[in-house]
């Protein structure tokens, strides 16, 4: 009878001991994970000196000092980790050379290009065999880095993320008595606001608003410039409320000068003549510290991006940085090793507290964005943070001639006052007939 009680409990204390051992495995995190498919972690620690050749295609990474910034966290844990940048070749020589780097640094929007050129590898392996949880990372970024593998591939791991913003000159608006800014106001409010702005005084041109390119608020809907099915997109009803706004905000008096109507981040920033400007967090980051030093800071501050009516809680499209390990790197060991520590708990909170927003989903940790220099300090930063960022649109390797016919049509519409409709089917025309054309080219 006695044995017969037992059995049971045995079985009970082996349910017990199941769970609690799977329960701490799944609480490992990046950088120092357990092993559950023959990977050994040890591998990782790089006990002799290495030199790994990192390549930044346009990830705003340009300078030693930016390299140091960045990767601060990983020669400090890892001394023997040198990490070299590369410079003054291209992207397209290199690749012909076949003197690869051992990382890629690239933005979302250019992934595309090392994809086209082969130069990726699928880290799916790696994020198995050492246990990376990719749902520690804000979901959209995943989702977008996933929309490139067309048949389940993943060809980064996300290091840091970009954020939508609204930044404006309070010198502006108090200069004629206008209220600031809110967080989320809609495109219709900013061009209403901008209406009150956009003057001239003692002969200074001011503009209220410039909405940078016409993607700037088409990626509030996601929009590319193509659609799933891999047909073009540029006279949707989507494209068709953007242009409807933009035609608002340039019949405003005042906004085009000289047939010129894009100001820009320069505007803004040097000329100090933009009351409001639609840009990335880190562009403020980067570009704001280095304007104080010169004693030519002005009275700013920030506000969640402008957002449509029909989509209030989402801001401007995913951006992110990625790492890509090419197929052939030399230290592809010591690579790993850099990018588990880049997404570690302790590495993540010590470059949010520099210029690079953390990646991780941690909505706590944003609160202390760039907080080694005080850049935020008394400034609306936690507003930014209240919207979602949008889904990444669809990116396609027709897209940078498809933009170019949106351009024109802008163009068209500002410049020479043709209607919406017009200057959009225009462009779907020419985009159609490119896009089939370069298809039949390519034998797809």
């Amino acid at each position: 009878m006695k044995q017969r009680k037992r059995k049971p409990f045995m079985l009970i204390c082996s349910l017990i001991l199941s769970l609690t051992v799977t329960g701490c495995a799944g609480q490992s995190k990046p950088g120092n994970p357990t092993n559950a498919s023959g990977g050994n972690i040890e591998e990782l620690n790089i006990t002799e000196p290495v030199t790994l050749k990192l390549y930044s295609h346009y990830a705003a990474i340009n300078t030693p000092s930016d390299v140091e910034a960045l990767f601060g966290a990983v020669k400090k844990k890892h001394p023997n980790i040198n990490i070299e940048l590369v410079k003054g070749v291209k992207l397209e020589d290199m690749v012909a050379s076949g003197d690869l780097p051992d990382l890629f640094a690239v933005p979302h929007g250019s992934m595309g290009d090392l994809i086209s050129l082969g130069v990726v590898s699928d880290m799916n392996e790696f994020v198995t065999k050492y246990q990376v949880d990719m749902k520690r990372f804000v979901p959209q970024a995943v989702d977008a880095l996933k929309s490139y593998g067309k048949k389940g591939e993943l060809y980064g791991i996300p290091y840091t993320l970009n954020y939508g913003v609204l930044i404006y000159n309070k010198d502006i608006f108090d200069r004629f008595g206008v209220s600031y800014p809110k967080d989320n106001m809609t495109w219709q409010q900013i061009i209403d606001l901008s209406k009150k702005l956009t003057r001239a005084d003692n002969g200074t041109q001011y503009i209220g608003f410039d909405p940078g390119t016409e993607k700037t608020m088409a990626r509030g809907y996601s929009l590319g410039t193509m659609d799933a099915k891999g047909q073009p997109i540029l006279d949707s009803e989507s494209y068709k409320k953007v242009f409807n706004l933009l035609e608002q905000m340039y019949t405003i008096p005042g906004m085009v000068q000289n047939k010129k109507y894009s100001y820009g981040v320069d505007y803004f920033i040097k000329e100090q003549k933009l009351a409001m400007f639609p840009t990335w967090l880190a562009a403020i980051s980067s570009r704001l510290p280095a304007l104080k030093e010169e004693g030519k800071g002005f009275n700013w501050d920030i506000a969640g991006h402008p957002i449509f009516d029909d989509k209030t809680s989402m801001g401007r499209e995913t951006e992110f940085q990625s790492l890509v390990v090419p197929p052939n790197s030399k230290n592809k060991l010591a690579a790993y090793r850099v990018i588990l520590t880049m997404i570690s708990d302790e590495a993540q909170t010590e470059m949010n507290k520099g210029n690079n927003l953390t990646i991780l989903n941690n909505p706590e940790l944003r609160k202390h964005y760039a907080s080694n220099n005080d850049i935020y300090k008394g400034k609306n930063l936690e507003g930014v943070f209240k919207l979602n960022p949008a889904q990444a649109p669809i990116i396609t390797e027709f897209d940078g001639e498809n933009y170019k016919y949106l351009r024109e049509a802008a163009a068209d519409m500002i410049l020479n006052n043709k209607d919406v409709n017009t200057v959009l089917r225009t462009a779907q025309e020419k985009a159609s007939k490119y896009v089939q054309d370069e298809k039949a080219r390519r034998g797809k």
